[in-house]
C-alpha cells in the first residue's frame, strides 16, 4: 500500500529541480500543441468580447451582471489586449497562467516526482485549465501561490490575504475555497503553539478581513443578476436531495473518469447505486491522507461537502468546477508536509498506529483520484497525435473558412438562430453581427423576457431582407437545424426558454431566398450549424 510519505519529494535538491524543469518543458509543449489545434469555445470567446465591451473598466465590470461571473479574468483580458490587440491574446493569456502555476508546483511543491508527473497529466493540468481559455486556471494559479507562501507568511503580513481576495474574484466557485483555505488556516492556529495564538489569531483576521472584502467584491459585481429568464427552481431543492449532497457527491462529481449516475444506472442498473455509494467513499477517503493535519484534513472534508451542496442548490457542475476541489486537495496535501508535528492532532498511544494506516489508505486514495483524472488526457493527446490533419481541419472548420471561400460575401452581415452561435465569431472574423431575438447589432447575448422568445424562420428570412436593405450589404445565416421542406412543422427548444419554428411552407421560402454555403459538423464544441448566404 502506498505509504503517507511516499507521495512527497526524497530526492536531492538539485536532481530534482532538474527533472522538475524538464517535467514542466514538456507539459508546456504538449499544451502549447493542443491550443495550436483547440478550435474555441463561444463560451471562451463571450468572455474576451465582454472584456473588450464598454468605454472603461467600469462600464465593462456593469456587463458582468449578465454573466454571474466576478471581474478578475476579465480585467487580465482586457490589459492584455491592450498590450497585443489580438484575439490570440486569448489563449495567450490563459497558458501563461496555467503555466505560471505548473511551474510555482513543480518548483516549490514538495511531491516527489511521480506524484508532479500524474498531477501535471491530468485533466486540469493538461487541458482543461490551460487549453480551455477560462477563468478556472486563475483559481489553480492562486492556489498554489496561497500553498508556496504560507509557512512563511502566515504570521508576518497580508500578502495570503490579497490572495484570497482575489481568489474570491476568479469565479463564484472559488469563494467556497476561500472559506476552506481561512478554515484551515485558523485551526492550523488552533494546533500550533500556545505562546504564538494571540498574535497569529490577530494576524489571520487582518487577512481574513481582506478575504471577506474579496467575497463582498464578488458579491456586488455578480448579483443582483440582469438575466431574467435564469431561474433555480426552489422545488428542486429538497430534503432528500440535501442529504444525498452531503453524503453522497459522487452524484454531482461525476465527471471523473467513471460513468455518471445516469449512465451507471443505464449500463449496470443493479450496480449502479452501491458504485455511486463506492464513488464517494473514494471521495471522502481521499481527504483521510490529511488527518495527520488537522486543518488541512477539516477543509478538505468542508469544501467537498459544500461544493456537492452548491451544484445541488444553484447549478449542477461542470468537470471545470467540479476540478477546482481536487486542485484545493492537492493545495491542502502541499500543507500537510511530513514533520509539522505540532499541526497533529493529540491522539493516545493505542490510536497511533490507526491514524497512521487510516492516512497511508486515504493518501492511496487520494492518488487514485488523480489517477482517474488521465483518461481524457490521454484520449485529447492521442487522439491529437495520431490525427493532427483532421484535429487542423477541426481547427479551420469555421466561419472565417467559410467566407475566405467566397470572396462576395468579405463584409456581410452575419445573423444566427440560436443568436449565441454567433459568440464564437469575433475570434475568427470582424463581421457585424445582428440578435435578432433582441434586435440589436452585438456578439454578447443577453439571456432576458424582453427578447423574442418565439422566433420562426419566416422571422429569420424578414429580418435579413431588413438588414439586405438598411446596409447594402449580403447577408450570412448560421442555423442549428437543417432546412427541410418535406418535414412536418418543427418546433425548436433552444437555449433557456426559446423556440424556433419551422412551417413547411417557411422552409420553401427560405430555400428560394438563400444558397447553403456549408454544413458544420458537430466537433469539440458540440455546435453545429448549416451556413446559408441570403441571395440579393
Amino acid at each position: 500500500m502506498t505509504d503517507v510519505t511516499s507521495i512527497y519529494s526524497d530526492t536531492g535538491a538539485a536532481h530534482r529541480r532538474l527533472i522538475a524543469l524538464a517535467m514542466f518543458v514538456v507539459w508546456l509543449g504538449v499544451v502549447s500543441f493542443l491550443a495550436w489545434t483547440h478550435l474555441v469555445w463561444r463560451d471562451e470567446v463571450k468572455a474576451l468580447s465582454i472584456a473588450l465591451q464598454g468605454d472603461s473598466v467600469f462600464a465593462m465590470v456593469k456587463e458582468l451582471r449578465w454573466e454571474g461571473h466576478p471581474a478578475l479574468w476579465y480585467l487580465l483580458l482586457r490589459s492584455a489586449h491592450t498590450l497585443v490587440p489580438r484575439p490570440e491574446v486569448l489563449q495567450l493569456v490563459s497558458i501563461v497562467v496555467a503555466a505560471l502555476a505548473v511551474l510555482i508546483l513543480v518548483l516549490r511543491a514538495p511531491f516527489s516526482l511521480p506524484l508532479l508527473a500524474l498531477i501535471l497529466t491530468a485533466r486540469f493540468s493538461m487541458y482543461e485549465y490551460s487549453v480551455m481559455a477560462r477563468n478556472y486556471g486563475i483559481s489553480m494559479l492562486l492556489l498554489f501561490l496561497f500553498a508556496a507562501f504560507y509557512e512563511r507568511h502566515r504570521d508576518r503580513d497580508c500578502l495570503l490575504g490579497v490572495l484570497l481576495f482575489l481568489l474570491a474574484n476568479c469565479n463564484v466557485h472559488s469563494v467556497l475555497l476561500v472559506g476552506g483555505l481561512l478554515l484551515f488556516w485558523f485551526v492550523d492556529i488552533l494546533c500550533g503553539e500556545a505562546a504564538n495564538k494571540l498574535r497569529n489569531i490577530r494576524m489571520f483576521l487582518y487577512n481574513a478581513a481582506l478575504a471577506a472584502i474579496g467575497v463582498v467584491t464578488c458579491f456586488i459585481t455578480v448579483f443582483p443578476t440582469l438575466a431574467d429568464s435564469i431561474r433555480i427552481d426552489p422545488n428542486s431543492v429538497t430534503f432528500k436531495t440535501l442529504i444525498k449532497g452531503m453524503f453522497l457527491p459522487s452524484l454531482q462529481f461525476y465527471s471523473w473518469g467513471l460513468p455518471g449516475p445516469d449512465r451507471l444506472a443505464r449500463l449496470m442498473p443493479l450496480l449502479g447505486k452501491p458504485l455511486t455509494i463506492v464513488k464517494s467513499l473514494i471521495l471522502f477517503g481521499s481527504t483521510l491522507g490529511l488527518i495527520r493535519r488537522t486543518g488541512a484534513f477539516l477543509a478538505a472534508l468542508t469544501t467537498l461537502v459544500g461544493f456537492s451542496l452548491f451544484f445541488v442548490v444553484l447549478i449542477p457542475g461542470s468537470y471545470r468546477h467540479q476540478a477546482l476541489w481536487l486542485v484545493f486537495l492537492i493545495c491542502m496535501y502541499w500543507l500537510a508536509v511530513p514533520g509539522n508535528a505540532q499541526k497533529e492532532p493529540v491522539s493516545p498511544v493505542r490510536l497511533k498506529p490507526f491514524v497512521g494506516r487510516l492516512s497511508t489508505a486515504g493518501t492511496a486514495l487520494f492518488v487514485l483520484v488523480l489517477l482517474l483524472q488521465l483518461r481524457y488526457s490521454a484520449q485529447k493527446v492521442f487522439g491529437t497525435v495520431i490525427a493532427p490533419v483532421a484535429a487542423l481541419d477541426n481547427r479551420n472548420n469555421n466561419v472565417r473558412s467559410i467566407l475566405a471561400g467566397h470572396p462576395d460575401l468579405k463584409q456581410a452581415v452575419i445573423i444566427a438562430d440560436p443568436d449565441f452561435l454567433l459568440e464564437t465569431l469575433p475570434y475568427y472574423v470582424s463581421n457585424p453581427t445582428y440578435l435578432m431575438r433582441e434586435q440589436r447589432y452585438g456578439n454578447v447575448v443577453h439571456f432576458t423576457r424582453k427578447a423574442q422568445l418565439e422566433l420562426s424562420l419566416g422571422d429569420v428570412l424578414t429580418n435579413g431582407r431588413r438588414l439586405q436593405q438598411a446596409t447594402g450589404r449580403p447577408v450570412v445565416i448560421l442555423l442549428s437545424h437543417e432546412i427541410d421542406p418535406s418535414l412536418p412543422a418543427q418546433v425548436y427548444k433552444e437555449g433557456i426558454n426559446w423556440t424556433f419554428t419551422i412551417m413547411p411552407e417557411q422552409a420553401r421560402a427560405f430555400q428560394l431566398s438563400t444558397r447553403l454555403l456549408k454544413h458544420r459538423a458537430p466537433a469539440e464544441t458540440f455546435e453545429e450549424y448549416y451556413a446559408y448566404a441570403m441571395d440579393k
